[in-house]
């Protein structure tokens, strides 16, 4: 896979030239009255309204952006409705293949590009897109933000404000063509004043392998590989100081799994049976892949790993494989925190709408990779869950962003009313 998408650098302004030619704006009552301090309050409030958490993602041919809903202890939905599917269909206990009914709105979580962030996507899809699933062009009024606003206000502006931008706000990735694109390919602008970045990454067997395999140093390390390097140089030279990457697998034989191929909701991959033993997270060496995070990225990365179980791993696996908590056996982690999540089983999507998860490995009593027990108080159908567990949540965090979003608007109206454009 090649990294080298039709996706134009990022370019910064001049700011020297900026500085120069700037008006000081002394008849504002933003500059004119209010010392520095109170104003990186005020910018920092407008970042904080915007979303502090952004996906940055390829649409058509340029990056765009949307925020992030997903609180970081928040867990999958998506495992308690596999939990839900296994039981109210009734599948056999000790059947190998089970196959579950999805309605359209589940098979589009189970197999989002944006995977743990799934309720990411769907918000996004559900306020850039119209019913037919053609785009619209901008998001609805309540989703803008006031980064490009208050940074086009003046040039004065724009030198106060950047810095504090980029220092507050964090990058997540869901796709490494994004990331290389936003980051690889503007290292001395936008990138380099990044202050922390989040990965969110299911990559295929071979990629994650592919810079220890190689056969000489001559052969290219692979797109993983150069995502990494970037990162090591953008800590070791750059703002960068907090990296979280969760790693997961994906299926070799997923069509286009690296985020390129802009499928829409509702559209699910088609995996082979035979993959699916194959693409088991027990079976990849972990310090081969992470052989690629060296020097200091290392310490300022928290890494999520999936969860394993002892008897998933095979004996000649054990030995490159990362303890799977931070206990006694934390000395031999090399990275400032490892952390273990309840990753989905495999799962075979059919194309007569039915999904296939391989749920039949031995499973540890005392750490269960996920519950199997139901809330028999929820009142949602299998189909469509009770939203008060999870979706109220996320919504009501919206809704509260939108309020604080209109207020902190209208008092940046009034502030900026004396600023003359330069």
């Amino acid at each position: 896979m090649s990294l080298k998408t039709a996706v134009p650098p990022a370019t910064a302004p001049d700011s020297g030239r900026m500085r120069a030619t700037a008006n000081l704006q002394l008849g504002s009552s933003l500059f004119g009255k209010l010392p520095l301090e109170i104003r990186d309050m005020i910018y920092s409030e407008c970042w904080k309204v915007s979303g502090l958490k952004q996906h940055v993602f390829i649409r058509g041919s340029s990056l765009t952006h949307w925020p992030c809903t997903l609180a970081s202890d928040e867990a999958d939905e998506r495992l308690e409705e596999l939990q839900r599917m296994v039981q109210i269909q009734e599948v056999p206990p000790r059947s190998r293949t089970r196959a579950l009914l999805l309605d359209e709105k589940w098979a589009a979580r189970f197999s989002s590009p944006w995977y743990d962030h799934w309720c990411c996507e769907e918000d996004m899809k559900e306020k850039m897109f119209h019913n037919d699933g053609t785009y619209q062009g901008h998001p609805s009024h309540s989703r803008r933000t006031l980064f490009l606003p208050i940074l086009l206000v003046c040039k004065r502006t724009y030198l106060e404000a950047h810095h504090s931008l980029y220092a507050s706000v964090t990058l997540t990735f869901t796709d490494l063509a994004a990331a290389h694109a936003c980051l690889a390919l503007s290292p001395s602008t936008v990138a380099s004043q990044l202050r922390s970045l989040a990965f969110s990454l299911v990559l295929p067997f071979d990629m994650l392998h592919q810079h220890h395999l190689r056969p000489s140093s001559a052969e290219p390390a692979g797109p993983w590989a150069d995502i990494c390097t970037t990162l090591s140089n953008l800590v070791r030279f750059a703002a960068l100081r907090d990296v979280t990457i969760r790693l997961g697998l994906a299926s070799n034989s997923a069509g286009n799994a690296y985020g390129l191929d802009g499928r829409k909701t509702g559209m699910v991959r088609e995996i082979n049976c035979q993959d699916l033993d194959v693409n088991a997270w027990g079976q990849v060496r972990e310090r081969w892949v992470l052989s690629a995070v060296r020097g200091m990225l290392a310490r300022r990365l928290v890494l999520q790993l999936p969860r394993t179980e002892p008897t998933q791993r095979p004996t000649w696996v054990r030995p490159h494989s990362y303890p799977e908590n931070n206990g006694a056996e934390s000395e031999s982690v090399p990275f400032r925190r490892l952390e273990r999540y309840a990753a989905l089983p495999p799962m075979l999507f059919r194309k007569d709408g039915r999904v296939e998860p391989r749920m039949d490995a031995p499973r540890r009593p005392s750490a269960p990779l996920f519950s199997i027990t139901i809330d028999d108080s929820s009142e949602g159908h299998w189909g469509q869950p009770d939203r008060s567990i999870a979706g109220d949540g996320v919504r009501g965090r919206i809704r509260v962003r939108t309020t604080g979003f209109r207020q902190t608007k209208r008092a940046m109206r009034k502030l900026v009313a004396g600023i003359k454009l330069n």
